[in-house]
């Protein structure tokens, strides 16, 4: 998949097929990443990151400016998915049931994941999900971390070993450990450097049981950040190597937001 260079702010005119198209956002703390695929599998598609006001003393202030400043946001496209980062989040055993008193003006969303046979549950501000519903038509809302359960689930199945997956954006480091396809652990963690991702990293290994002598550390990053934590996890992990994104997946985009995008490539 190609991606078409983009300028902000995003208007109507870059995409005047967008009816045709899927729409997908990745809503953080500080920014909203925007993928939409092209209408064919040979087409380009658009990938844009609009940082969110940091001068903002409100969130949703914040993230309603960056809609309404990027009207493409607002076409009617085929389909919308707004997936959400940064909230308190909970891989656990499917039907587990209630885990977290519902505080005053959040929500909680749940997702089950029938392969891992587990469930996804985070809470958000209830005014942020509000704004979602209403200024997009008939969106999937739902946590990063429920596509990366599903999509690396999947690829673990295919080793016999164990799988430890990272996906390293700078910001933050999502780390999901896996044995023959079961979920064994999953977690995201703020950080500020790959001495921080390196640490998280493997303190999961630690308390996964996994075997950094014999089990695969497979790492999903920009390129120049997948350089400056690969030769740390080196270190203490004898096999660690890029995990090799299908061509239809955009490899600029987080890789949760590029399997929105195309729902089909997790299957």
């Amino acid at each position: 998949m190609n991606t078409l260079p983009i300028a902000l702010p995003l208007t109507p005119d870059a995409c005047p097929d967008a009816s045709d198209r899927r729409l997908a956002l990745e809503v953080s703390e500080s920014s909203i990443a925007v993928l939409v695929p092209g209408s064919g599998a040979e087409s380009d598609c658009i990938y844009a990151e609009i940082a969110l006001d940091a001068d903002s003393s409100q969130y949703l202030r914040a993230v309603e400016e960056a809609v309404y400043a990027n009207p493409m946001l607002l076409c009617d496209f085929r389909s919308v998915t707004v997936v959400l980062r940064g909230r308190n989040t909970l891989v656990q055993p499917h039907g587990f049931g209630s885990w977290l008193p519902v505080a005053d003006g959040m929500e909680v969303l749940s997702e089950g994941i029938a392969s891992p046979g587990v469930e996804v549950a985070a809470d958000y501000p209830s005014e942020l999900l509000k704004f979602l519903r209403r200024s997009f038509s008939n969106p999937y809302i739902g946590n990063h971390m429920s596509r990366l359960c599903s999509f690396l689930g999947h690829l673990s199945r295919r080793s016999n070993r164990q799988r430890a997956y990272l996906q390293y954006r700078g910001a933050a480091v999502d780390v999901l450990i896996y044995s023959g396809g079961a979920l064994q652990f999953a977690a995201s963690y703020r950080v500020t450097s790959p001495d921080d991702a390196l640490y998280y990293a493997l303190a999961a290994c630690e308390t996964a049981g996994f075997d950094r002598s014999e089990g695969e550390m497979m790492l999903v990053a920009p390129a120049p950040l997948r350089d400056s934590l690969q030769p740390l996890l080196r270190r203490y992990v004898n096999y660690v190597m890029p995990l090799i994104i299908p061509a239809d997946l955009c490899r600029q985009a987080p890789l949760e937001l590029a399997l929105a995008a195309r729902p089909n490539s997790h299957n």
